[in-house]
């Protein structure tokens, strides 16, 4: 018996658990002499391979070559393996943002690299007649184009995007800049609170419950009045209509079904019985907000403005300074949710006064008028502001007075 717990798999096994379109696997799942037997078919995917470095953040930051030429240019450059099942265009993908190198320019640079003599009397022996059926042909054929399609994905690593990283705590917190939303500039900087901006870890199983919470608020229950009779309440006895067989129409039963006039009602509402609300604890709400701001801060998708004082109500006026300083909206920009306060000295404004602007349901009218065709954006007050939208909505941008009043709340 083996105390370490390792397991031996056939080679037969190994191939029925990996299946690659052109017949070769991967090297840690080959023997040796398959191996040698899989270089002989395609001995380009031999000559440039990956090493990942665990110490180092970015997936192919210490690429290798396995060749021995010493050159810069070939050292930057990494081959798609043919086996590998994945879209390199997905962003999980460890491909994605890399420029892809066409076979011509990769020739160009691989030119002074000798070839070995196996790999030369393996293109040898591929280059003469075989004498099987058409139908075999065909297949080699078709494996070979697969296979040259997998030579020809070659990426250069020279241009590697770097990847984004979270500002550490507690200078997250530090000096986050005030837009201006009028003329595009910074109008100054702010501290955030810790106890609401610094949670750490991101509690995703508070926001979970919070979300659900919401949801099942949102769909309520039903009117008590609304109730419809079942075929067990509705009036009618059980006598068969008519007999089963002979009458050449559909056999029945009881005048009571749903699908006949005067019966039942399917599926129908319930009355007081249906209610779909679940309870949660303030405490808990509150911690699920504090959470997903903290989360909207690490990601980078929150921003503040100085205020929501738009001069016009035209939506192509409110696009355009969304999309210039945020890239919200357009037909490629994000979604926003939008968090707006009255001024603290006029708490309740409704009416436009003398030198003031206008507040309707705790939001610059302007802004709620012309924010209404604007389909990737949400205008709300801070006490509106929820777990749910927040995470709906790729980035949230709210006023300096959104955020005075939203601290104080969470706070209390």
């Amino acid at each position: 018996m083996m105390s370490t717990g390792a397991t031996i798999v056939s080679s037969s096994c190994r191939r029925r658990c990996f299946s690659s379109p052109n017949g070769v696997l991967p090297s840690f799942i080959l023997s040796r002499q398959e191996q040698q037997q899989s270089d002989k078919v395609i001995p380009s995917v031999k000559a440039v391979t990956a090493t990942y470095s665990s110490s180092s953040p970015k997936y192919f930051s210490s690429l290798k070559t396995s060749s021995s030429s010493s050159n810069n240019s070939n050292s930057n450059i990494v081959v798609f393996p043919p086996n590998l099942k994945i879209d390199p265009r997905s962003k999980s993908s460890p491909f994605y943002g890399l420029e892809r190198i066409q076979k011509e320019e990769s020739d160009d640079v691989k030119k002074d690299e000798p070839l070995d003599a196996q790999h030369v009397e393996a293109d040898e022996a591929d280059e003469e007649p075989n004498d099987a059926d058409a139908d075999t042909d065909n297949d080699n054929e078709e494996e070979e184009e697969a296979a040259a399609a997998a030579e020809d994905l070659l990426y250069d690593l020279s241009k590697q995007q770097e990847a984004y990283h979270a500002i550490p705590l507690p200078q997250r917190l530090h000096n986050i800049p005030i837009h201006h939303l009028q003329s595009s500039t910074t109008s100054g900087t702010i501290n955030l609170h810790p106890s609401i901006f610094a949670m750490d870890p991101i509690r995703i199983d508070i926001l979970c419950r919070v979300v659900n919470y919401q949801r099942n608020k949102k769909r309520g229950k039903r009117n008590a009045a609304a109730i419809t009779k079942t075929i067990s309440q509705v009036r009618g006895s059980g006598r068969k209509v008519r007999q089963q067989k002979g009458s050449g129409m559909a056999r029945a039963g009881h005048s009571r079904p749903a699908h006949w006039r005067g019966g039942a009602k399917a599926h129908g509402p319930k009355g007081k019985v249906q209610d779909y609300t679940t309870k949660l604890t303030k405490k808990v709400r509150k911690l699920g907000l504090k959470h997903v701001l903290s989360q909207k801060l690490k990601e980078g998708n929150f921003f503040l403005v100085n205020d929501w004082n738009v001069e016009s109500y035209k939506t192509k006026a409110l696009g355009h300074l969304l999309y210039q300083n945020f890239a919200v909206g357009g037909r490629g920009g994000a979604t926003a949710f939008l968090i707006d306060a009255p001024p603290s000295s006029h708490p309740h404004q409704l009416e436009e006064d003398e030198g003031t602007d206008m507040y309707v349901g705790g939001v610059n009218v302007n802004l709620k008028v012309a924010s209404g065709n604007l389909t990737k954006v949400k205008v709300c007050n801070q006490l509106g502001c929820n777990v749910y939208d927040v995470l709906k909505h790729e980035k949230l941008i709210m006023s300096l007075e959104a955020l005075k009043a939203l601290e104080a709340r969470l706070l209390a």
